[in-house]
């Protein structure tokens, strides 16, 4: 999960998908055809959900997102509340409200892995939730968080019996107790159901509650009553695995007849207590003291600091109160997003933080409210090495009731809980209250830790300048820069995010669009993991990396890692050749230097189009390679692709639309020459991308691909890397780069570039064909040979291999918005055109010598056709 929070929303979800695979059937494709369109492998017409994309919005030029692109975008189903289930919910229900859902990763609680959903607005949560979690799995004693439950889910019932007068106190005390198992059978009667799984009534407790004098208010009425204290019967119900209250409220007020009758009192209250003392949870860790180091500080201090800011909600209620609001920062989220009852389990936790055990020698003293968490140091003797040594550990433990359930309630009400438990692999109650204790544990472990060293404003307010961004009205692909200058300037607020969206005339054109609007495998997945290398003492903020999830095809998954230069490892040697990590990374650091020089400053955004490179350069890479061994089976992989997919087709006018085209082949799809006199349109592009061909769910079916091969691990492994890497560049085209005519340039050059490499431009032809000559006004004219012909179709579809093309449009999306039209785009293609032949004759003359060798000295062939597949390809031996 390295990297997960970098990833682009739509690859997050993908993710989740290849992760649980049973959770997330691949019932349809990501990107599906819209319902109204056949199904390409059944012929039926397709019944999909339906979507935010099936509403009309009017766009422009500064916004793109699939949808916009004429894409259909399936709804992942962690999402909205549908209103028809909302209105059979509550009464008077007029809409719906929605939050974030984010996942906290790194969790190992008693030794097993855990992702946990949660749902919540305040930024900075899930990050610090899932970096706490990461301490503790790095360096914990154990490397895992330990729990413990209480033996039975008990929640209790409440019947308060009033007028019994103080002299039949102890009669009806001795009374209800001497007929406790009739009673406990009577009730029973009322949880059939719960008793009939195990659970039920189990016990009851008579209490008796001294009343406190009261304060007596000006022209109060007072009550008269016969008794000084109150009789209360508590039962103890084993609801099993559901959260129990409405089980406890419908015992209470079934019993309560019988027990007016026992005592000829009358019944008052007769409701659940949200007090659930008998659902206590703890959850611990143990971290070496020298592991405990953060940022610039040492083990000793960051671990002194959180004791010593523990002691103080201890002994301070103001404190206190804003320490356990921490915990359940982490706790709420993930009552949310699981579809707990998190009012009852905030009431039980401050109730219990006001009148529960203490640390302090001193019993508690009443409406002392204190920390739910505690933490201190120990030394313990240990043996390392045949020696023995003391080691120091900091300890942090949690210890508070909490009521869950995963049975009943609303948990069947709304789809979405399936999903989120899901992803936890369904826990049970007892299991569920356990991750909720880590996650509150963490969190607030995560909070103190930031407030006693380099306090909690720096990480925190980036993350809520992002939420003022949005709030100012910037749209997605804007809203890093926009956080980044008011970051820089150190004035995070809503006129700050304005400034500069006017600056930049983003906000303008933002308003103007919205007041336009009238209203396969359960196999675990592979991975591709890239991080670019960086010098010591250089900023790594802006480092690049790649983590990349794909379909499992092999036996066992396929884990790719570049962090460092080792290109060792088989798979790796096949997939990308002498092309290893340093080749990459100083390749990168050469585009780096290839850009523009624009009369405005650029966008904050030169991270998105590096990494765009960088996928692009990794697709070349491979699909070049899978030619080289596999020249038919790639082909066909990619025809099957674009078989699927639809070429944009340019207009005299934006607002028409795109027919309906059969899909061509490979060649025609894509490759047509770039005329340098040709005059570029002064009325923009008009791009429809719609049902592209990466997203179909059929396209990995490569059992004729691998038909009859020995070893058939280079496409079992590259293709699906491929189709991921394929479809993270499209999507974090789609979601980040904000013109809609760049977006579509840039993914359909990006297919260029691939059928260029999976082409062969020159088609067979005889030369000892003579063509005869034409007569052109009474003269004869002989006409060009065919295969000088040849040559200048294979010009534009070799040299695109070269991909400068994309590099150029890449390094469009740093600049200011309004340097990009339609006009500069046509430029940027011609211009690319042209210096890709121009890189593409300067590599082939520095390798003529040395192909000529190969040709004449190993017997190579010769790539007559231009294909990859059949032979060297140089531009020179072919002319």
């Amino acid at each position: 999960w390295s990297g997960f929070y970098k990833k682009a929303l739509k690859e997050r979800q993908n993710q989740l998908k290849l992760a649980f695979p049973n959770l997330f059937p691949p019932t349809s494709p990501l990107i599906s055809k819209a319902s109204f369109l056949h199904s390409p492998s059944s012929g039926s017409v397709s019944n999909l959900t339906e979507s935010a994309s099936d509403v009309s919005i009017h766009r422009n030029e500064s916004t793109s997102d699939l949808s916009s692109l004429g894409v259909h975008e399936e709804r992942f189903p962690i999402t909205s509340l549908d209103e028809h289930i909302a209105d059979n919910m509550i009464e008077n229900c007029v809409g719906t409200l929605g939050l974030p859902v984010g996942v906290a990763l790194n969790f190992n609680i008693d030794n097993k892995p855990v992702i946990v959903p949660m749902a919540i607005e305040e930024p900075s949560v899930v990050a610090a939730v899932s970096g706490a979690a990461k301490t503790v799995a790095q360096f914990g004693k154990g490397k895992t968080f330990y729990t413990t439950t209480s033996e039975r889910n008990i929640t209790f019932a409440q019947v308060v019996i009033l007028d019994i007068p103080d002299d039949r106190l102890d009669e009806n005390e001795k009374k209800l107790n001497d007929m406790k198992n009739e009673i406990i059978t009577y009730a029973n009667q009322y949880c059939q159901n719960m008793y009939s799984r195990g659970g039920g009534v189990v016990n009851l407790v008579v209490r008796r509650i001294k009343k406190n004098e009261r304060k007596i208010r000006k022209n109060q009425v007072v009550f008269d009553s016969p008794s000084s204290e109150w009789l209360v019967c508590h039962f103890h119900i084993d609801v099993c695995d559901a959260m129990g209250a409405n089980c406890a409220s419908t015992v209470a007020e079934g019993v309560a007849p019988f027990l007016a009758d026992l005592t000829n009192g009358r019944i008052g209250l007769r409701i659940v207590s949200n007090l659930c003392t008998e659902r206590i949870v703890t959850a611990s860790f143990k971290i070496p003291v020298e592991k405990m180091k953060y940022k610039k500080f040492t083990g000793e201090q960051v671990s002194r600091g959180i004791i010593e800011a523990y002691e103080f909600a201890e002994d301070d209620v103001y404190r206190a109160t804003t320490h356990n609001k921490g915990i359940l920062n982490g706790i709420d989220a993930v009552a949310l997003a699981t579809g707990q009852d998190w009012r009852a389990i905030e009431a039980a936790a401050h109730a219990y933080a006001a009148s529960g055990s203490s640390e302090t020698v001193n019993e508690p003293v009443k409406g002392h409210y204190k920390s739910l968490t505690s933490y201190w140091m120990e030394e313990i003797e240990e043996e390392v090495d045949n020696q023995k040594i003391k080691q120091r550990y900091f300890c942090g433990e949690i210890k508070m009731p909490i009521a869950v359930g995963t049975k009943g309630g609303v948990l069947k009400t709304n789809p979405v809980y399936h999903y989120t438990l899901g992803l936890m692999g369904h826990p049970d109650s007892k299991a569920l209250s356990a991750i909720f204790a880590c996650v509150g544990l963490a969190q607030n472990f995560a909070a103190v830790r930031a407030l006693t060293t380099e306090g909690i404003q720096r990480g925190h307010m980036s993350l809520h300048a992002r939420n003022i961004a949005i709030a100012a009205g910037a749209p997605s692909h804007a809203i890093a820069e926009v956080t980044d200058y008011m970051v820089a300037c150190n004035r995070i607020n809503l006129n700050a995010a304005k400034e500069y969206l006017l600056a930049h005339e983003l906000h303008s054109t933002l308003r103007k669009h919205l007041e336009g609007n009238d209203s396969q495998s359960s196999k675990p997945p592979s991975m591709f993991y890239f991080e670019e290398y960086v010098p010591e003492g250089e900023d790594k903020n802006n480092r690049i990396t790649l983590n990349i999830a794909f379909q499992t095809l092999t036996d066992q998954p396929t884990n790719i890692e570049y962090p460092t230069g080792s290109n060792d490892d088989p798979i790796s040697q096949l997939l990308f050749g002498n092309k290893d990590y340093t080749w990459i990374t100083s390749m990168l650091n050469v585009l780096d230097k290839f850009q523009f020089s624009t009369a405005s400053q650029g966008r904050a955004n030169f991270v998105l189009a590096k990494k765009l490179k960088l996928l692009s350069m990794l697709i070349n890479i491979i699909t070049t390679r899978l030619m080289t061994y596999y020249p038919k089976q790639t082909t066909r992989f990619i025809e099957r692709i674009f078989r699927h997919s639809k070429r944009p087709k340019s207009t005299t006018s934006s607002s028409l639309k795109t027919k309906t085209q059969q899909p061509p082949s490979i060649e025609k799809y894509l490759l047509r020459p770039i005329s340098a006199h040709s005059v570029p349109s002064s009325s923009g592009l008009s791009w429809s991308v719609p049902d592209t061909g990466i997203f179909r769910k059929n396209i990995l079916d490569i059992s004729d691909d691998v038909k009859n091969l020995s070893d058939p691990t280079l496409i079992q492994v590259g293709f699906p890397l491929l189709l991921a890497l394929w479809q993270v560049f499209e999507l974090r085209v789609v979601q980040w780069v904000g013109h809609s005519s760049l977006s579509s340039s840039l993914l359909e050059e990006q297919r260029k570039v691939i059928s260029s490499i999976v082409s062969s431009p020159i088609p067979p032809y005889k030369p000892s064909e003579v063509r005869p000559p034409v007569i052109i006004n009474g003269t004869a004219k002989v006409q060009e040979p065919p295969y000088l012909n040849s040559f200048n179709r294979f010009i534009p579809i070799y040299s695109k291999r070269f991909q400068v093309t994309m590099i150029l449009l890449c390094n469009a999306i740093s600049f200011d918005p309004t340097l990009i039209n339609s006009r500069r785009i046509k430029f940027l293609l011609t211009l690319g055109s042209y210096l890709e032949w121009e890189l593409a004759k300067d590599h082939d003359l520095g390798r003529l010598g040395r192909d000529l060798m190969l040709i004449q000295n190993q017997n190579q062939k010769v790539s007559h056709d231009g294909s990859i597949g059949n032979g060297i390809t140089n531009s020179f031996i072919i002319w």
